[in-house]
């Protein structure tokens, strides 16, 4: 049995990450005029009850600092995709909305995004598929702050 050690393995799922980056911008781009980090984004609000999401709990899901969701909110809201709201009488946080557009959009884009996935992971064998992504959950939930 061969061992992985834990600084190869985090190479290879970084390079990984970067070529199927690669490959989704070309092809959002080409085909939806979309960045892959835009796709995330409206995917996330495409996906989240009513189409919203506070703006914090978006921030954290995308893994960006809030200044640079907010940059990337002007951009979105500028083409019509999304808009930032403000929260209902209770809730004085600011949400991130798909707007009609960005939801148009995102039924069109999920389909081709789904074809590249789904070529990206035929050379993997289909049993495995679940505890590789059981894993790469793992890697994504870990706390990586430094210890005490």
């Amino acid at each position: 049995m061969t061992t992985v050690d834990a600084l190869g393995l985090c190479l290879n799922v970084s390079r990984a990450h970067a070529s199927l980056n690669l490959k989704l911008n070309e092809d959002l781009g080409a085909f939806h005029g979309l960045a892959y980090e835009d796709f995330t984004l409206l995917y996330l609000l495409l996906c989240a009850e009513s189409g919203r999401m506070v703006m914090a709990d978006l921030s954290r899901a995308l893994g960006l600092p809030m200044s640079a969701l907010i940059r990337k909110m002007v951009l979105l809201e500028k083409t019509g995709l999304a808009e930032r709201t403000a929260g209902s009488n209770e809730d004085d946080r600011r949400h991130a909305t798909i707007r009609p557009g960005g939801k148009k959009l995102m039924r069109a884009a999920v389909t081709t995004v789904e074809v590249l996935c789904a070529d990206a992971v035929k050379s993997l064998a289909p049993q495995s598929l679940p505890q590789l992504n059981a894993a790469l959950l793992a890697l994504c939930h870990h706390d990586t702050s430094p210890s005490a």
